[in-house]
């Protein structure tokens, strides 16, 4: 009996402590109200002319700023990354960094951050959902891109993570009209694990060489589908 007694309360126990462990939600959004703002600034200096192909997301897209135009020359880009940003961050701000030019299509770099903050892949789907169905809303024909999470070396504990979300995003994109998945993933990749000559010393972020091999990866994509809208 006494052992009985021991079992449930081992299990009541248990209960407790898995109903008290913490859900991970996202980070208030204002905390890039700054940077969104700064964006604003661009625009009333030179303003964006509609149509053009919004490119937005976490460091990885403002970090490709530069040199994005270069990469993609057939493509008229409009670069609207910003740094640590999450796919919910995107959606509050969907309206100044994307709606707000009117674009044909735009490619979205997130996910990277939101499994790094400690997110499941099935809240940032839920996530790209909800900022798609809100970007369709006002454009029902926006053509949307999602750019695949990349592999990295400092966060390689994470890959079986991102390459879940990974498959779920593109799984989606193969069954909605207008959703158009991008591997990135892959040309970073040598026998199934990150190379080592394509990040800078952070093990994070791309270098030349990374962006290289990113931007082909997108241009191919990006190129083949929206070169004839230009």
């Amino acid at each position: 009996m006494r052992k009985v007694f021991a079992l449930i309360g081992a299990i009541l126990l248990f209960s407790v402590e898995v109903a008290a462990a913490p859900v991970v939600d996202y980070a208030d959004p204002l905390r890039f109200q700054q940077e969104v703002a700064h964006f604003a600034l661009l625009d009333a200096r030179r303003p964006v002319v509609p149509g053009g192909v919004v490119v937005t997301g976490s460091s990885s897209i403002r970090m490709w700023h530069p040199r994005m135009q270069r990469d993609m020359p057939g493509i008229r880009v409009i670069p609207r990354g910003f740094g640590g940003s999450n796919m919910n961050d995107l959606l509050y701000y969907s309206e100044p960094l994307i709606s707000k030019y009117r674009p044909r299509a735009v490619a979205i770099y997130e996910g990277d951050n939101d499994i790094a903050q400690g997110l499941e892949p099935q809240q940032v789907l839920d996530k790209f959902l909800a900022l798609s169905d809100k970007l369709r809303e006002r454009q029902p024909d926006l053509r949307i891109y999602f750019i695949s999470i990349k592999p990295s070396l400092a966060r390689w504990s994470l890959w079986p993570k991102m390459e879940q979300a990974n498959q779920m995003f593109e799984k989606l994109c193969a069954e909605r009209d207008g959703y158009f998945y991008i591997d990135v993933a892959s040309a970073l990749l040598d026998n199934g694990r990150p190379m080592t000559d394509v990040f800078l010393a952070d093990g994070l972020h791309l270098n030349d060489k990374g962006y290289a091999l990113w931007s082909a990866a997108v241009a191919a994509v990006l190129e083949k589908r929206e070169r004839v809208f230009e």
